[in-house]
């Protein structure tokens, strides 16, 4: 298949032992979001099949489409979203404070994005971004966050470290996910670290995913839906250490996993191993059975939009998010259910949704064409979103949140 390889060994440990689990059938890209030119011409559509491996625990996708086709005209913005801006703000802050200890200490973040993390701390140390984006990295240099635009790899952190010297933190927010040859860029981040530094990484928490049927964060990029015990397996196999683990509200539920190349594991850490292990997360079942709460989920959802429709009453989504095409997609709702999505984020609007092509348009629109009924697609930030739309609710606007069950708030 063009641009697109099947996965036959697992990614962490090679064992060629990988039981389906979960299949969403044949997609486009989340975040592959159409022109109107484009609208008339085939999009590309990729197998979505999750895999799980029994020797590692890893869970990961069954198909790999090429980086190049999926990030290098990428939409999302991180500063697009206020939660995650003021998520990583804190981030930011808890680095400068606590690990950074001169102007000449270098914080490097592989995934940079549009800088939103980095600018935060680039007057208290050297900073460094690693982004292949063509148009975010140039959002990032224009906030004066230096910038390498490229992938991540082995190679480019010896490179890196040639250049600019060992790193004192090396960052990584909602990246570990998307990287196909995970097993080389943590090398390259071993590469990278000075003996004493810290390795701080987010990624989004398989268990979450299981728990709360947050389904829709499965998409083409994220390659690998990670538990603490896949992550602490890959660090064990390459000599490195997991110091410390928490749970973070970002994405559903985040692991925040801090590592480095030597030092003792926080009671935290075996804490967490123990509960993964109550979860099932180390049982192909629960993954199994996992897909058949979708199955309900879908059913739910598609009644209720479907009456809503047929009592004349006008939807609109919220937040054109990867996730949500996810949803859309594999729920088949289309422009004929949703009028139209609003987004915040500037290069999404004026688009189209993959597949479903419903129009994206700025979040102005509710206030000029109201609708009755609003699928919060965004549902991950809800508790914020209800606070901000709160003159739209008094209006009796209400919301439909289609995860982890449906409800109307």
């Amino acid at each position: 298949m063009e641009n697109c390889h099947k996965k036959l060994n697992c990614s962490i440990c090679g064992s060629a032992d990988l039981p389906e689990v979960l299949d969403l059938g044949v997609m486009p890209l989340a975040n592959a979001f159409l022109d109107k030119e484009s609208l008339d011409t085939e999009e590309p559509q990729f197998p979505l099949v999750v895999n799980f491996c029994p020797n590692c625990f890893l869970v990961q996708l069954g198909h790999v489409v090429d980086g190049e086709l999926l990030f290098k005209n990428y939409h999302y913005t991180t500063s697009a979203s206020a939660p995650l801006v003021q998520h990583f703000n804190k981030l930011a802050d808890e680095i400068a404070g606590d690990y950074v200890k001169s102007p000449d200490d270098l914080v490097v973040e592989i995934g940079s994005n549009d800088g939103s993390l980095l600018s935060r701390i680039k007057d208290r140390c050297r900073v460094l971004g690693i982004d292949p984006a063509d148009k975010i990295t140039e959002l990032a240099v224009a906030r004066h966050v230096p910038t390498i635009h490229d992938f991540f790899s082995a190679k480019l952190a010896e490179s890196v470290r040639s250049e600019f010297g060992p790193a004192r933190v090396v960052v990584a927010n909602n990246v570990m996910a998307h990287i196909d040859d995970i097993r080389d860029v943590f090398s390259g981040v071993k590469t990278l670290l000075a003996d004493d530094g810290q390795f701080i990484f987010e990624v989004h928490w398989v268990g979450n995913l299981l728990t709360e049927g947050g389904f829709d964060q499965i998409y083409h990029e994220h390659l690998y839906y990670h538990s603490l015990h896949s992550v602490k397996a890959l660090l064990d196999s390459l000599g490195m250490v997991v110091n410390d683990i928490r749970l973070v509200p970002i994405h559903g539920e985040s692991m925040r996993v801090y590592a480095s190349k030597s030092g003792e594991s926080s009671v935290a850490v075996q804490d967490f191993l123990n509960r993964e292990i109550e979860m099932g997360l180390t049982e192909s079942s629960t993954y199994v059975n996992f897909s058949k709460k979708i199955e309900s989920n879908k059913a739910k959802l598609v009644g209720l939009l479907s009456e809503l429709k047929a009592r004349g009453k006008k939807i609109v989504g919220y937040g054109a998010s990867a996730k949500g095409n996810t949803l859309l997609n594999y729920f088949h709702i289309g422009s004929d259910v949703l009028d139209y999505i609003t987004d915040t984020t500037p290069l999404k609007q004026g688009t189209y949704t993959p597949g479903t092509h419903i129009p994206v348009v700025s979040p102005e629109k509710i206030i000029t064409d109201t609708p009755d009924y609003i699928l919060l697609l965004s549902w991950n930030y809800a508790d914020a979103i209800m606070e901000k739309e709160k003159d739209l609710r008094r209006q009796g606007v209400k919301f439909i949140i289609p995860v982890p069950d449906v409800r109307i708030v």
